[in-house]
């Protein structure tokens, strides 16, 4: 794993949890780091961290996003790295989503990743460099109250394996890294949004909404001496996330996909992925008997282990 220090990465979202933790990380190893926000309170916190060079851009504001990339072209460093990081995420019922929340979601948590890739891409392909989008395991589930956020995340990860199959002939390797519940600001950034879409539930829905109201009043700290599970879900450190950008951006051989997170969490992910596959060969015209699966799925870990 090489990472010289003059190669130049662009970190979204760098004004607090996984963005500030990543732009810190890379800093301390002497890379300039464009580190994004939306707040000029953030960009001067941001200036104040050695190789550091904050950039005012919301990912929703194409013309903040030209910008920026005008403003690194003019540099003279180069762009070696780009991490999408820049996210929202609120809770809530389908039905009490309106059209401008849900189309503001997606302007972020996709629509976001697009822009800043397709500006910076030139010189990403120049210096046949790595792009590494921030997503999250709920990329790969389906859980109700999670439903727009959990959508921008699926399309996320469609939008990465696309973009890998398209760049990887120019020498640009795409990767996603999907996080479980990390230590971040982001809980208490939703939850006004997110109380806000419960309290509007109408019936049949309003009961089963204020019960959820009601657990959040009554929840109480996660308790790291009990097994993790849904009811007590312990968030890891955002270190974590940082080992697996760093081996996706400087890994002679990047992985595609980094699953990260807690032992309960990955086990999740990986039952809710066998249970969908058994749904797609449930299929009476075209099936795999069990010996057959479990054929394919040998011939694919052989095929992993070279």
């Amino acid at each position: 794993m090489t990472h010289p220090s003059t190669q130049a990465i662009i970190v979204t979202g760098a004004s607090s949890g996984i963005g500030r933790h990543l732009t810190i990380r890379l800093a301390e190893r002497g890379h300039p780091v464009y580190a994004t926000a939306r707040k000029e309170t953030d960009m001067e916190s941001l200036s104040k961290i050695e190789n550091v060079i904050p950039l005012l851009v919301d990912v929703r504001n194409a013309e903040q996003v030209k910008a920026a990339s005008e403003k690194v072209s003019q540099s003279g460093h180069g762009l070696y790295g780009l991490v999408n990081n820049a996210g929202v995420g609120e809770l809530g019922m389908l039905s009490t989503w309106t059209d401008e929340e849900m189309l503001n979601i997606f302007n972020v948590n996709v629509f976001g990743p697009h822009r800043m890739t397709n500006a910076f891409l030139q010189l990403l392909t120049e210096s046949k460099g790595r792009i590494v989008n921030i997503g999250s395991q709920g990329g790969m589930l389906a859980s109700k109250y999670y439903g727009p956020y959990i959508m921008t995340k699926h399309a996320l990860e469609a939008y990465t394996a696309i973009l890998h199959d398209e760049l990887e002939p120019y020498g640009v390797h795409v990767s996603v890294v999907q996080p479980g519940g990390i230590i971040s600001d982001i809980g208490g950034n939703m939850m006004a949004g997110t109380i806000a879409h419960f309290k509007r539930a109408q019936p049949p829905f309003k009961e089963e909404a204020d019960m959820v109201l009601q657990s959040f009043a009554e929840e109480s700290e996660p308790n790291p001496n009990e097994p993790k599970s849904a009811t007590n879900r312990i968030p890891s450190s955002p270190e974590i996330v940082w080992e697996a950008v760093q081996d996706a951006l400087f890994a002679d051989k990047p992985k595609m996909r980094y699953l990260v997170g807690t032992r309960w969490e990955g086990n999740r992910v990986i039952h809710a992925l066998i249970a969908k596959l058994l749904d797609e060969n449930d299929n009476p015209k075209h099936n795999y008997s069990r010996d057959e699966l479990i054929e394919l799925l040998d011939q694919h870990l052989a095929k992993r282990m070279g």
